[in-house]
């Protein structure tokens, strides 16, 4: 029930509000698993920090351009490989919690080994 005295009163604590809800629309998985990521400027050979259907984060030395398009290729296991076109949705500066930059991309369009990569995911 509100109280329109105390609602006002900027010195009664308040409840936290809701945290902001996820916006991830796949589960990521945590696969040891190695990629190739080009843009325009650079061609890095990079671990996998987590991956889903619909996009991966990598640990990365040099700055990606948010909204930049990158072009993906996975090693999977047993010698399969995916390669993707991707776009760049975030990137994350080193913090005293993590281990170097993070760069954050997303699917856009698969250009070989979608059901490879699904079917990976699919029993992870």
């Amino acid at each position: 029930m509100s109280n329109p005295a105390l609602d006002s009163d900027p010195n009664v604590p308040r409840p936290p509000a809701d945290p902001p809800r996820e916006q991830r629309r796949h589960p990521r998985f945590d696969l040891g698993v190695r990629c190739w990521i080009t843009d325009s400027r650079h061609t890095l050979y990079l671990r996998v920090h987590d991956i889903s259907r619909g996009g991966l984060s990598v640990r990365a030395p040099v700055p990606f351009a948010p909204s930049g398009k990158i072009e993906v290729g996975l090693e999977l296991p047993g010698g399969r490989r995916v390669r993707v076109h991707g776009e760049v949705v975030w990137v994350r500066t080193s913090t005293a919690t993590e281990s170097g930059p993070r760069m954050g991309a997303r699917f856009l369009e698969f250009l070989e080994g979608e059901e490879e990569l699904y079917r990976l995911l699919g029993n992870a």
